[in-house]
Protein backbone atom coordinates (compact mmCIF):
# COMPACT_ATOMS: atom_id res chain seq x y z
CA UNK A 1 0.00 0.00 0.00
CA UNK A 2 1.44 3.37 -1.06
CA UNK A 3 0.93 6.09 1.51
CA UNK A 4 0.50 9.71 0.58
CA UNK A 5 2.82 12.27 2.17
CA UNK A 6 -0.05 13.39 4.40
CA UNK A 7 -0.69 9.83 5.58
CA UNK A 8 3.01 9.33 6.28
CA UNK A 9 3.05 12.35 8.52
CA UNK A 10 -0.11 11.26 10.32
CA UNK A 11 1.15 7.80 11.23
CA UNK A 12 3.97 6.91 13.54
CA UNK A 13 6.58 4.18 13.03
CA UNK A 14 4.15 1.43 14.07
CA UNK A 15 1.55 2.53 11.55
CA UNK A 16 -0.84 3.90 14.19
CA UNK A 17 -2.36 7.36 13.78
CA UNK A 18 -0.66 10.11 15.68
CA UNK A 19 -2.73 11.18 18.69
CA UNK A 20 -4.18 14.64 18.29
CA UNK A 21 -3.62 17.24 20.96
CA UNK A 22 -4.89 20.72 21.53
CA UNK A 23 -2.11 22.43 19.61
CA UNK A 24 -2.54 23.85 16.14
CA UNK A 25 -0.45 21.04 14.66
CA UNK A 26 -2.59 18.44 16.42
CA UNK A 27 -5.82 20.00 15.17
CA UNK A 28 -4.38 20.17 11.67
CA UNK A 29 -3.49 16.47 11.84
CA UNK A 30 -7.00 15.62 13.00
CA UNK A 31 -8.47 17.64 10.14
CA UNK A 32 -6.21 15.97 7.61
CA UNK A 33 -7.22 12.48 8.81
CA UNK A 34 -10.88 13.51 8.66
CA UNK A 35 -10.39 14.72 5.10
CA UNK A 36 -8.85 11.40 4.09
CA UNK A 37 -11.83 9.57 5.58
CA UNK A 38 -14.32 11.96 4.01
CA UNK A 39 -15.59 13.36 7.33
CA UNK A 40 -16.69 16.97 7.43
CA UNK A 41 -16.97 17.42 11.19
CA UNK A 42 -13.31 16.73 11.78
CA UNK A 43 -12.27 19.20 9.13
CA UNK A 44 -14.07 21.99 10.92
CA UNK A 45 -12.21 21.11 14.09
CA UNK A 46 -8.95 22.33 12.57
CA UNK A 47 -9.66 25.87 13.65
CA UNK A 48 -10.46 24.78 17.19
CA UNK A 49 -13.66 24.98 19.17
CA UNK A 50 -15.18 28.35 19.83
CA UNK A 51 -16.26 29.18 23.34
CA UNK A 52 -20.05 29.28 23.76
CA UNK A 53 -21.46 32.79 23.55
CA UNK A 54 -23.01 34.10 26.76
CA UNK A 55 -26.77 34.15 26.68
CA UNK A 56 -28.52 37.49 26.93
CA UNK A 57 -30.02 38.07 30.36
CA UNK A 58 -33.73 37.35 30.52
CA UNK A 59 -36.09 40.28 30.85
CA UNK A 60 -37.33 40.82 34.37
CA UNK A 61 -41.01 41.67 34.44
CA UNK A 62 -42.42 42.85 37.79
CA UNK A 63 -45.72 41.68 39.21
CA UNK A 64 -47.42 45.05 38.70
CA UNK A 65 -46.87 48.33 36.90
CA UNK A 66 -44.52 50.84 38.48
CA UNK A 67 -43.14 54.22 37.45
CA UNK A 68 -39.65 52.83 36.96
CA UNK A 69 -40.84 49.95 34.78
CA UNK A 70 -42.95 52.31 32.64
CA UNK A 71 -39.88 54.52 32.19
CA UNK A 72 -37.78 51.49 31.20
CA UNK A 73 -40.43 50.44 28.69
CA UNK A 74 -40.48 53.90 27.12
CA UNK A 75 -36.68 53.98 26.76
CA UNK A 76 -36.70 50.44 25.36
CA UNK A 77 -39.34 51.47 22.81
CA UNK A 78 -37.13 54.21 21.37
CA UNK A 79 -34.13 51.88 21.18
CA UNK A 80 -36.22 49.30 19.32
CA UNK A 81 -37.57 52.00 17.02
CA UNK A 82 -34.01 52.92 16.03
CA UNK A 83 -33.32 49.30 15.05
CA UNK A 84 -36.20 49.08 12.60
CA UNK A 85 -35.17 49.02 8.92
CA UNK A 86 -36.26 52.24 7.26
CA UNK A 87 -37.06 52.17 3.53
CA UNK A 88 -35.64 55.32 1.94
CA UNK A 89 -36.72 54.60 -1.63
CA UNK A 90 -39.08 52.33 -3.59
CA UNK A 91 -37.84 48.79 -3.98
CA UNK A 92 -37.76 49.06 -7.76
CA UNK A 93 -35.32 52.01 -7.76
CA UNK A 94 -31.62 51.66 -7.05
CA UNK A 95 -28.65 53.96 -7.20
CA UNK A 96 -27.38 54.09 -10.80
CA UNK A 97 -24.28 56.16 -10.05
CA UNK A 98 -20.97 54.40 -10.75
CA UNK A 99 -18.82 53.24 -7.85
CA UNK A 100 -16.25 55.87 -6.95
CA UNK A 101 -12.61 54.73 -6.88
CA UNK A 102 -10.32 56.56 -4.49
CA UNK A 103 -6.73 57.22 -5.49
CA UNK A 104 -3.79 57.28 -3.09
CA UNK A 105 -4.13 61.00 -2.46
CA UNK A 106 -7.77 60.66 -1.46
CA UNK A 107 -6.99 57.77 0.89
CA UNK A 108 -4.13 59.67 2.51
CA UNK A 109 -6.40 62.65 3.09
CA UNK A 110 -9.08 60.40 4.57
CA UNK A 111 -6.52 58.84 6.92
CA UNK A 112 -5.39 62.27 8.15
CA UNK A 113 -8.97 63.37 8.89
CA UNK A 114 -10.00 59.97 10.35
CA UNK A 115 -12.68 59.77 7.65
CA UNK A 116 -11.39 56.42 6.40
CA UNK A 117 -11.74 54.86 9.86
CA UNK A 118 -15.25 56.30 10.26
CA UNK A 119 -16.42 54.92 6.90
CA UNK A 120 -14.93 51.50 7.67
CA UNK A 121 -16.77 51.49 11.00
CA UNK A 122 -20.07 52.32 9.28
CA UNK A 123 -19.61 49.60 6.66
CA UNK A 124 -18.82 46.97 9.28
CA UNK A 125 -21.78 47.87 11.48
CA UNK A 126 -24.42 45.18 11.76
CA UNK A 127 -27.97 46.17 12.66
CA UNK A 128 -29.93 43.32 14.25
CA UNK A 129 -33.64 43.75 13.50
CA UNK A 130 -35.99 43.56 16.48
CA UNK A 131 -38.14 40.49 17.12
CA UNK A 132 -41.94 40.54 16.76
CA UNK A 133 -42.27 40.58 20.56
CA UNK A 134 -40.01 43.63 20.80
CA UNK A 135 -41.97 45.42 18.08
CA UNK A 136 -45.23 44.70 19.90
CA UNK A 137 -43.82 46.13 23.15
CA UNK A 138 -42.51 49.16 21.26
CA UNK A 139 -45.88 49.93 19.67
CA UNK A 140 -47.63 49.55 23.00
CA UNK A 141 -45.26 51.84 24.90
CA UNK A 142 -45.10 54.57 22.26
CA UNK A 143 -48.90 54.71 22.32
CA UNK A 144 -49.11 55.47 26.05
CA UNK A 145 -48.41 59.25 25.94
CA UNK A 146 -50.94 59.76 23.13
CA UNK A 147 -53.56 57.63 24.90
CA UNK A 148 -53.20 58.75 28.51
CA UNK A 149 -51.79 62.28 28.10
CA UNK A 150 -54.00 63.42 25.24
CA UNK A 151 -55.59 66.50 26.83
CA UNK A 152 -54.32 70.02 26.27
CA UNK A 153 -53.43 70.26 29.95
CA UNK A 154 -51.16 67.24 29.53
CA UNK A 155 -49.38 68.47 26.37
CA UNK A 156 -46.19 69.49 28.19
CA UNK A 157 -46.21 66.27 30.21
CA UNK A 158 -46.43 64.08 27.10
CA UNK A 159 -43.63 66.01 25.44
CA UNK A 160 -41.40 65.67 28.50
CA UNK A 161 -42.05 61.91 28.71
CA UNK A 162 -41.22 61.36 25.04
CA UNK A 163 -38.16 63.59 24.94
CA UNK A 164 -36.84 62.38 28.28
CA UNK A 165 -37.15 58.74 27.24
CA UNK A 166 -35.56 59.45 23.86
CA UNK A 167 -32.59 61.27 25.37
CA UNK A 168 -32.07 58.58 28.01
CA UNK A 169 -32.24 55.79 25.42
CA UNK A 170 -29.39 57.24 23.36
CA UNK A 171 -27.38 59.02 26.09
CA UNK A 172 -28.03 62.37 24.45
CA UNK A 173 -26.83 65.68 25.84
CA UNK A 174 -29.79 66.67 28.00
CA UNK A 175 -28.45 70.14 28.77
CA UNK A 176 -28.25 71.02 25.07
CA UNK A 177 -31.80 69.79 24.54
CA UNK A 178 -33.14 71.75 27.49
CA UNK A 179 -31.36 74.85 26.27
CA UNK A 180 -33.19 74.60 22.96
CA UNK A 181 -36.50 74.13 24.80
CA UNK A 182 -35.68 77.05 27.12
CA UNK A 183 -36.69 75.12 30.22
CA UNK A 184 -34.84 74.25 33.40
CA UNK A 185 -33.86 70.69 34.21
CA UNK A 186 -35.92 70.79 37.39
CA UNK A 187 -39.13 71.76 35.57
CA UNK A 188 -38.52 69.26 32.80
CA UNK A 189 -37.89 66.42 35.27
CA UNK A 190 -41.02 67.31 37.22
CA UNK A 191 -43.13 67.20 34.05
CA UNK A 192 -41.61 63.90 32.98
CA UNK A 193 -42.22 62.24 36.36
CA UNK A 194 -45.77 63.57 36.53
CA UNK A 195 -46.51 62.19 33.07
CA UNK A 196 -45.05 58.80 34.00
CA UNK A 197 -47.17 58.73 37.18
CA UNK A 198 -50.34 59.36 35.18
CA UNK A 199 -49.46 56.64 32.66
CA UNK A 200 -48.69 54.17 35.45
CA UNK A 201 -51.97 54.94 37.22
CA UNK A 202 -53.94 54.46 34.02
CA UNK A 203 -52.24 51.14 33.26
CA UNK A 204 -53.10 49.88 36.73
CA UNK A 205 -56.67 51.25 36.63
CA UNK A 206 -57.39 49.74 33.21
CA UNK A 207 -55.75 46.44 34.24
CA UNK A 208 -53.47 46.39 31.23
CA UNK A 209 -51.49 43.11 31.18
CA UNK A 210 -47.87 43.71 32.08
CA UNK A 211 -45.14 42.39 29.80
Amino acid sequence: MILSPVQEQLEDRDGDPVAADGTLAGRAATAARAELRGERTGILGAIGRAAPLPLAPARRVPDRWSLLFVMERMEEAFRILARLPVATRPRGYVNSMPFYLYDRGDLNAQIETCELERMAHLRNRVRIPPSPAEIARMEEALHWPAAYLAGLEFHHLARAVNLGSLWAAFDANVDEGLKRLKISRRSFTARKLQGLRIITSELIRRRIPIR
